[in-house]
């Protein structure tokens, strides 16, 4: 199983006049042209199987818990508007019957880059090193859960935070996607 994460810096005036395809198409995957120039640019991130992982240990940092944290621990990867086209809209062209993007403005790439700063983020990846194998395990992975795993992890975190900061700190929105 395999399922990748993009994130792409945008300029916030696109989310209200872009459709659900539209704003997908924005954020280019790995074998696009533009990916590589865009992220050299510093304005896409991306992550190879890590996408649900990052959420699940940005989730252990809060410790379950409801309130503003669990919201802020949730933007980063799955939080944000979710904006839907399926079969059968005129807008969606999607290869499995539906277009999926998440949308952030730019106080919520704020908020967002805050938890992540609050975080430490090496240390988190240790304190939920078990949750992590658990469901590592559970989502049927072809290599079980390793050091070298959380490694890659921890780096795939480090640079979600360095996105967001930058991002934040440029007033941009931000629009996301995942594809398997």
């Amino acid at each position: 199983m395999s399922v990748d994460f993009f994130w792409r810096r945008v300029d916030g005036a696109v989310l209200d006049e872009l459709s659900p395809t539209e704003l997908r198409a924005l954020v280019p995957g790995w074998s696009d042209d533009d990916f590589g120039p865009l992220h050299a640019a510093g304005a896409v991130l991306a992550v190879e199987r890590n996408g649900y992982l990052m959420h699940v240990a940005l989730m252990k940092a809060v410790g379950g818990g409801a309130g503003p944290d669990l919201r802020a621990a949730q933007l980063p990867v799955f939080g944000g508007e979710e904006r839907t086209a399926v079969e059968g809209d005129p807008d969606c062209d999607a290869e499995f019957g539906e277009t999926v993007v998440w949308v952030l403005r730019p106080d919520e790439v704020r908020t967002a880059s805050a938890f992540l700063d609050a975080v430490g983020v090496d240390e988190l990846v240790g304190t939920a090193d078990a949750v992590l194998a658990d469901e590592v395990a559970s989502l049927g992975f072809a290599t079980p859960w390793s050091e070298a795993w959380a490694g890659a992890l921890r780096a795939d975190l480090r640079a979600l935070k360095e996105f967001f900061a930058e991002a934040a700190a440029a007033g941009d929105a931000m629009v996301k996607f995942e594809a398997a």
